[in-house]
């Protein structure tokens, strides 16, 4: 789905020169991502308040584009806006590595938005979805509210409301509120209330409103409002202590990152670009480490993906170069350390990533598609015993799309494309069917979009 919303877009109108800033069309006070104002906005704002946007992150259109205190944006994400979409990003919410946030879906394509008589529009020629019979109509383009976190791969597309509205619930009765999209999950012109979440590889449909204290299911396609309120639909189910509990931590550790990646730009600018070190200077990482690749620590701030922190490659720099695309994002600035065998193959949009105090294992001979989510994270097996921590095997296929969190993955085992495996332990050789969620060791379901 995102290569298809973005094989139109024309990279020359993506913000490469200056431009004056101002508060995009949402009329926020916010800090937009102009050329003086990026990777840190405001460029000469205080650390502490500070927003980072890697610099390999795509802005198109910044002066319709605002950015609130303590944002963070990660490696390769996209935000595209215009005169008649604009996006705005609240307080302390993140968009992590290869996510999207569109203003509207003719973005993608450079239409002027008018729909044609046939109603016919969107990406690549398709037909934009028509709104559903829910409550979810956003004004145009993309509003974020505060401590909204967008996972890795993760899109928004508008018109879309994300946050700003609804309440507490009893799983969170305190002021900070949350939303969180998981592993490339979609909102498709709909309306999140505070409080709810899409799960991995979920979606939510135009029109639909997912009301304060929801979550859809990993793998589900929200398409009315009835599977958005009532689970015993099987689409969504109700919001848990646990759930607040994640999600606050994820918002704490993206704060850190923002700071710390705009100190370590205004000491050594060059260190938050290639391959560099992380920035350190937090509880869950103290320290500033090189990635290791075949060896040898590693510095090259000219290289075209992002590989970040205490990272063991068995490749060198020049072999990896070459069995690896664009746009991959290694990143060990939370958890560490990860260990990568020899690769076969990276295709592009690639991210690995760990929780805070958990590693990531890969080994020899793994090859990866497209837009690929390996994310570290402890597996519990026996209460009160440690917890598993998430590696991969030699000679694992994982296709286009495929997730793997908090999961072991056997020696030559498949994970299908647009599928995932989450807190499992998948056998060697295992064959995982295209577009198929395993949770907790169960086939949970298929990807319904």
């Amino acid at each position: 789905m995102r290569r298809a919303l973005l094989a139109g877009g024309a990279t020359s109108a993506l913000l490469l020169a200056a431009l004056v800033p101002q508060a995009a069309a949402s009329g926020s006070d916010g800090c937009s991502p102009t050329a003086q104002d990026r990777p840190v906005c405001p460029g000469r704002g205080p650390l502490s308040r500070a927003s980072f946007l890697d610099p390999t992150a795509q802005v198109e259109d910044a002066e319709h584009v605002s950015l609130a205190e303590e944002v963070y944006v990660g490696p390769f994400a996209q935000v595209r806006a215009s005169e008649d979409a604009p996006v705005s990003v609240g307080a302390r919410s993140n968009i992590q590595d290869n996510a999207l946030v569109q203003g509207s879906r003719h973005e993608a394509d450079g239409d002027d938005g008018a729909d044609g008589a046939d109603g016919a529009g969107g990406a690549g020629g398709e037909a934009a979805p028509r709104a559903g019979d829910g409550e979810g109509r956003a004004a145009p383009g993309v509003q974020i509210a505060d401590r909204v976190i967008m996972a890795h791969g993760s899109e928004v597309i508008g018109p879309a409301q994300i946050g700003v509205e609804g309440g507490d619930i009893e799983a969170d009765p305190d002021d900070d509120q949350e939303v969180f999209l998981s592993f490339s999950s979609q909102v498709d012109g709909a309306v999140l209330e505070k409080n709810t979440g899409v799960s991995a590889l979920a979606r939510v449909g135009p029109g639909v409103r997912l009301r304060s204290g929801t979550l859809v299911l990993p793998g589900k396609d929200v398409t009315t409002q009835a599977e958005a309120d009532d689970p015993a639909l099987g689409e969504v189910r109700l919001i848990t202590e646990a759930d607040v509990a994640f999600n606050e931590a994820v918002i704490e550790v993206n704060l850190a990152l923002a700071e710390e990646y705009s100190r370590l730009h205004r000491e050594r600018p060059s260190s938050v670009r290639g391959i560099n070190v992380d920035p350190g200077g937090s509880e869950f990482n103290e320290d500033r480490d090189l990635p290791v690749f075949a060896g040898e620590e590693v510095r090259l701030p000219d290289f075209r993906n992002r590989i970040i922190g205490e990272i063991d490659l068995a490749d060198t720099v020049e072999r990896f170069s070459c069995v690896s695309g664009d746009r991959i994002s290694l990143r060990a600035d939370e958890g560490e350390d990860f260990t990568v065998g020899h690769v076969h193959a990276m295709d592009d949009d690639v991210t690995f990533h760990a929780l805070e105090g958990t590693d990531l294992t890969v080994g020899d001979g793994v090859s990866y598609g497209e837009g690929v989510v390996v994310h570290g994270g402890g597996r519990v097996v026996l209460q009160g015993q440690p917890e598993a921590p998430t590696a991969v095997g030699d000679d694992v296929v994982l296709e286009d799309g495929s997730v793997v969190f908090r999961s072991t993955v056997g020696d030559g085992a498949t994970v299908g494309e647009r599928s995932a495996v989450v807190g499992t332990d998948l056998a060697p050789g295992a064959v995982v069917p295209p577009r198929t969620v395993v949770l907790n060791g169960e086939v949970f379901g298929e990807v319904e979009w």
